[in-house]
């Protein structure tokens, strides 16, 4: 209780006392407000899909309503390879985020045989794939001379299961930890390039 309502909450109670005393009608005392409660700490539950469809949300694309192919390669120090999400559901869904990028290959002495690329800074955004239509992620990576990935594996944004296609793009330069690395994924995009 704050200094500035001490006074008034006194006041108030003794007046209470003495209408009271005098045989006056009482009422109920006035409740002191209650404390502002904290934020919930459980976050509300999320709608399933078919509630989503129902309440006219669009759902969230699954690795079951889109399936990825790699797409076109462009450039020449640095490159950009494309992966296509194609919605093969017969209802639109919604990507957003980076997903995840794994280039798999021999066992490099001091890496391994997977390198698993870094996110872009970019803010993603919400796209939403129509039926039969396309979405992209873009992967800019550095060519290398010592290790050719045999494969890339691909997972969609808030998915657990991977897609795993063939890499032939040719050798990647592996930068495993690099603070400002010059291979990584960017976020999903509408359409395909």
């Amino acid at each position: 209780m704050t200094a500035h309502r001490a006074p008034l909450l006194i006041g108030l109670l003794s007046a209470g006392l003495l209408v009271a005393g005098c045989g006056g009608a009482t009422e109920p005392a006035a409740q002191a407000p209650a404390a502002l409660s904290s934020a919930p700490t459980t976050a509300p539950p999320q709608p399933t899909e078919d509630a989503s469809r129902a309440a006219g949300q669009v759902a969230r694309c699954t690795s079951s309503t889109v399936q990825a192919s790699v797409g076109t390669t462009l450039g020449d120090n640095q490159k950009d390879t494309t992966i296509v999400w194609r919605n093969t559901s017969d209802a639109p869904c919604t990507m957003t985020g980076f997903g995840g990028v794994d280039l798999r290959g021999p066992d490099d002495p001091q890496f391994g045989p997977s390198y698993s690329l870094p996110r872009a800074g970019e803010d993603p955004t919400a796209v939403v794939v129509k039926p039969g239509g396309t979405a992209h992620t873009v992967i800019t990576w550095l060519p290398g001379d010592s290790w050719t990935p045999t494969d890339i594996v691909v997972t969609a944004p808030d998915e657990a299961t991977s897609t795993t296609l063939k890499w032939d793009q040719g050798p990647v330069s592996r930068q495993d930890g690099a603070t400002r690395p010059g291979t990584y994924i960017h976020p999903v995009a509408p359409g395909s390039v």
